[in-house]
């Protein structure tokens, strides 16, 4: 009896919900999204993946963040689930070089001269120097910036 109570569960889950689409991004890139109806609120399920930029309440921005699968629920005007959105964030591959020494992984982009890129998973150190020398610039640039507004 309880088997039958939970498959007639599941089955009515399933027939009173949104259909999933699918949409694949590269990690650091934006993609436009267009929904056929408005959306009035978003849930994204893990926003270390991805994220959501809202131009219009029909229209969306998906930004890749990490390399991973998550979802998004999207929400319409009357808290109905206008869709549910399977998101894949992949690396960029092209140009991209991966060096294993060991258990550390450290990445490269070479799009003309190979230069260490921040990318998750690689080598902590690595990767805290990198991310660290990124930080600086943009701190010094936004330094500069300060003090010609002066």
């Amino acid at each position: 009896m309880r088997v039958i109570l939970f498959a007639a569960a599941a089955l009515f889950a399933m027939t009173h919900t949104a259909s999933a689409g699918q949409i694949w991004l590269t990690m650091d890139q934006v993609q436009p999204y267009k929904l056929e109806k408005p959306a009035q609120s978003i849930v994204i399920g893990n926003p270390s993946i991805a994220d959501v930029t809202v131009r219009e309440n029909d229209n969306l921005l998906l930004f890749g963040k990490g390399p991973g699968l998550t979802n998004i629920y999207i929400f319409g005007e009357n808290g109905e689930t206008v869709e549910n959105l399977i998101v894949r964030v992949r690396t960029p591959s092209a140009d991209m070089l991966t060096v294993h020494r060991g258990v550390a992984r450290t990445t490269y982009n070479c799009t003309t001269n190979c230069e260490v890129t921040i990318t998750v998973g690689d080598e902590k150190t690595v990767f805290k120097n990198a991310a660290t020398q990124v930080q600086n610039k943009f701190s010094q640039a936004a330094s500069a910036a300060g003090k010609s507004n002066d």
